[in-house]
């Protein structure tokens, strides 16, 4: 599974993680360096979630006309583009420059969206029901590891350079997954794929979700449904799992936000932020294969329980402790929570996706995280103008406990896959019959 979809989709998930990494954890400075203040900044980092948001729905359509491939390679292509935008108004730095950061930020939203989308149906199709929940997570950490390398090149530039050479680097290695994902090791599935007289984009004539079946699944009968049945979509586990995805995304888009203003409160220069958001990236890196075989042995539901609460927990525990340590501290307990939960959101959105119109599907299902994406970083500009950056890292804490008590209370009304061996006869399937041993 693994080294099929590594050169297609795994090593340029690598390269945009990176890419996307290090510019995370500048954003808000680069805002602020352009003039905006701690509040205007998160309001505009909550500006570009509703542009996702908006355009969640367009992106999976867009996907499901051109194809997988060629939507991942258009959004990297674009990404590189506004990139380069938000370089020159970086450079620039005179009246104007803010604006035209903000459209940058804001049209880089929907590219993000179609790569995020496109990678995320790739690999559903390709991959069996068994084996989701370690392919979700790997896919997850790819941007985990990019969210450890991107953060350590960036602050090795910001010790010399402005903050603009990271943004320099992210079109770099944009441009590096572009040339992977056009290389023949890149276009390997496309190429099965129109061997098998396929149709669109990576996926096979056999019908998605059974490129990868290993030798004997179709026995144990691991591999996908097919067939009208598959179209069916239980819209209400849709909603009440979508709302506890919702809620994780809410903390993991404040998360950055909350990070920079918290330490520039504590005199933290960007480099040290930067670096402190790597070793974060780095516990959830190191905690993303056992997570995935939880997911897939124990089951979703408590994997997203315990992601909750624990990084909810890090939240309220860092205005606790307003100190450098203590700042390192709650980082550490959130990057547990998180790295449990890597790959959680595209795990569940695949259990649930039909097989007919999945892309489609997908960018409906992404709009409860992209809802997130826009609370998240609004939340926090609220709350700062409220009550300072403490009352918005406790409510951000709040909504991750929350939404893990919710979780628990709507667990048997979702009937997500309960892990091997544990799915009973009448569980509701997510998105087809549940694998029999």
């Amino acid at each position: 599974m693994y080294r099929q979809l590594a050169w297609p989709v795994f090593v340029p998930s690598v390269l945009v993680g990176v890419a996307r990494g290090a510019t995370l954890p500048v954003s808000v400075l680069a805002a602020m360096q352009l003039g905006a203040s701690a509040a205007l900044a998160s309001l505009i980092i909550a500006l570009v979630g509703g542009a996702a948001l908006l355009t969640t729905v367009p992106a999976g359509r867009f996907i499901d006309h051109v194809g997988d491939r060629p939507a991942m390679l258009v959004s990297v292509a674009a990404g590189a583009v506004c990139t380069a935008a938000i370089v020159g108004a970086l450079v620039w730095g005179g009246q104007g420059a803010l604006s035209l950061f903000v459209v940058a930020m804001v049209l880089n939203a929907p590219v993000m969206s179609v790569w995020t989308l496109s990678r995320q149906a790739l690999v559903a199709d390709q991959v069996p029901t068994v084996q989701r929940g370690r392919a979700m997570t790997a896919l997850g950490g790819t941007l985990r590891a990019g969210n450890l390398v991107g953060p350590l090149l960036g602050a090795a530039l910001l010790l010399r350079l402005p903050i603009w050479s990271v943004y320099v680097l992210s079109i770099g290695c944009a441009l590096l997954a572009l040339a992977v994902l056009y290389s023949p090791a890149g276009a390997a599935l496309d190429v099965a794929a129109r061997e098998r007289g396929g149709g669109r984009g990576a996926r096979p004539a056999g019908g998605p979700g059974r490129a990868l079946v290993a030798p004997g699944a179709q026995r144990a009968g691991a591999s996908l449904p097919t067939g009208p049945a598959s179209a069916h979509v239980r819209w209400r586990a849709v909603t009440l799992a979508g709302a506890a995805v919702g809620a994780l995304a809410v903390a993991r888009a404040a998360q950055p936000v909350a990070l920079q203003l918290w330490g520039v409160q504590l005199g933290l220069t960007a480099s040290a932020i930067s670096t402190l958001v790597a070793v974060g990236a780095a516990v959830e890196l190191v905690l993303m294969l056992p997570g995935g075989h939880l997911k897939d042995r124990v089951g979703r539901t408590p994997v997203l329980i315990v992601c909750l609460a624990v990084y909810g927990a890090g939240f309220l525990l860092m205005p606790t402790l307003p100190s450098p340590p203590g700042m390192v501290t709650a980082v550490l307990v959130m990057a547990l929570g998180n790295g449990l939960g890597a790959g959680i959101n595209m795990t569940i959105g695949a259990d649930l996706s039909p097989e007919v119109g999945r892309a489609r599907f997908l960018g409906v299902w992404a709009l409860f995280s992209g809802a997130g994406v826009l609370l998240g970083p609004a939340t926090v500009s609220a709350l700062v103008a409220i009550g300072g950056i403490g009352l918005a890292l406790t409510g951000v804490g709040g909504v991750a406990l929350g939404g893990a008590a919710w979780t628990a209370a709507v667990a048997r009304a979702v009937g997500l896959p309960r892990g091997l061996g544990r799915d009973a006869p009448g569980t509701p399937p997510a998105s087809g019959p549940p694998p029999t041993p």
